[in-house]
């Protein structure tokens, strides 16, 4: 007596593996790429904000910010501070408010990708005292 489904069941049993393989490798493809835009992403977030960090201690110790924010490549655009980078760009705003004895500058740190995705905000206050008669 002679088979004759068995290389057909086994034909079609390869092809429903490769197929069902195929799909595996598809959805591994995909998140495989996703999880390197979710990288660069926050490889930018990184960067920006440890040039904010080493700003923020060097604001600490000069009464003139806007020296050092142009001595990293900052740009005064219409008030505002900007450093354009490949991945990202950074935006201070600076403000000061007078008091009797001294003065409140704060510095207004933000960051976006370049997608227009915001990263993070941060301020950093800093109290310049000023002269005080006795």
């Amino acid at each position: 007596m002679k088979k004759h489904g068995t290389a057909n069941i086994l034909l079609i049993e390869l092809v429903l593996v490769i197929l069902f393989f195929m799909l595996c490798v598809s959805t591994l493809v995909e998140m495989f790429g996703l999880a390197r835009v979710k990288s660069a992403h926050a490889k930018a977030g990184s960067q920006a904000m440890l040039i904010v960090e080493n700003l923020e201690e060097r604001l600490a110790g000069t009464a003139d910010a806007g020296a050092e924010l142009e001595k990293d490549g900052f740009v005064l655009e219409d008030g505002v501070w900007t450093l354009r980078q490949e991945n990202y760009t950074l935006t201070a705003v600076e403000s000061e408010e007078k008091t009797g004895a001294g003065a409140l500058r704060t510095v207004r740190f933000s960051a976006e990708q370049k997608t227009g995705t915001p990263l993070f905000e941060l301020s950093v206050v800093n109290y310049l005292p000023g002269e005080v008669s006795p």
